[in-house]
């Protein structure tokens, strides 16, 4: 994407999405996305856009969905902003098969405060998780999907919802194996990948599942198992901090220290000291 000395521009990229805001008369080239779908939504000010030959002139929250192949650009008024979410045609298929493709409605409508706030949160996880968790990265990935499932419009693949089950709670054989997976395996790293084969289901199809079943995320989960290790090293054991910290798996014991403060309320020196 082309940008001028008064352009502001960041992007982020997954393996299926790439998170993009352009901003202070930004601008484009005419250019296609082969095998991604684009959602493009200003949050601020007007974006004059051109899809196929049509123009637009995009409002504050006025979406625009590019399908493949569309060939589209556009350009930014003074003081304006756009949100860009491109994802994989393939990213929102779930559990519909391998050769589902949806068609979304070509003008769609977001609330550009809830966006620009999830925006930030969203680019905020992605930028500050660390290489070495791949699930965290994940979980922020289905989380702008489950996003777009939830928001857009126009596909009838997107009808059916989550079995309501009431207050019942049914025993999942194929969860249960996750977590006996997880409670053998917690010190490594874990992907969304391997968790959803195990289950034997989609990536999106186990996130929600693994949720309603535990009350808690994949990640959070596998942090709630190294945290307790954690505490029973620090109260029975002499292994210094940062070998603990190596032992279960989390990339520096800066992130250990903050994970732990955050989980027990106390540092894993303070802990120690306490006794507990």
């Amino acid at each position: 994407m082309s940008s001028g000395e008064a352009e502001m521009e960041m992007s982020i990229r997954t393996d299926r999405m790439e998170l993009f805001k352009g901003a202070d008369s930004f601008s484009n080239q005419p250019h296609n996305h082969r095998h991604f779908y684009q959602f493009t939504v200003p949050v601020q000010g007007i974006c004059h856009f051109t899809m196929d030959n049509r123009p637009f002139r995009l409002h504050e929250g006025d979406g625009l969905v590019q399908h493949p192949g569309a060939e589209h650009y556009l350009h930014l008024d003074d003081a304006s902003s756009v949100i860009i979410i491109k994802f994989r045609q393939d990213a929102l298929q779930l559990d519909n098969g391998p050769n589902t493709r949806p068609e979304f409605a070509e003008r769609q409508w977001m609330n550009p405060l809830d966006l620009s706030r999830r925006f930030q949160h969203w680019t905020t996880e992605l930028m500050f998780t660390e290489e070495k968790e791949p699930l965290a990265a994940q979980e922020t990935e289905i989380q702008v999907l489950h996003y777009l499932k939830e928001a857009l419009y126009g596909s009838s693949m997107f009808d059916g919802k989550l079995e309501n089950r009431g207050n019942h709670f049914v025993r999942d054989v194929h969860l249960d194996r996750v977590l006996e997976y997880m409670h053998e395996c917690y010190s490594s790293a874990v992907s969304i990948e391997e968790l959803s084969a195990i289950a034997g289901q989609s990536r999106y199809h186990f996130m929600r599942m693994f949720h309603a079943y535990t009350g808690v995320t994949p990640y959070q989960y596998l942090l709630r198992l190294r945290i307790e290790d954690a505490r029973i090293q620090l109260r029975n054991s002499s292994a210094s901090i940062a070998e603990i910290s190596c032992s279960l798996g989390f990339s520096s014991a800066s992130q250990f220290h903050r994970i732990f403060l955050k989980v027990v309320g106390l540092t894993p020196g303070e802990f120690r000291r306490s006794g507990r």
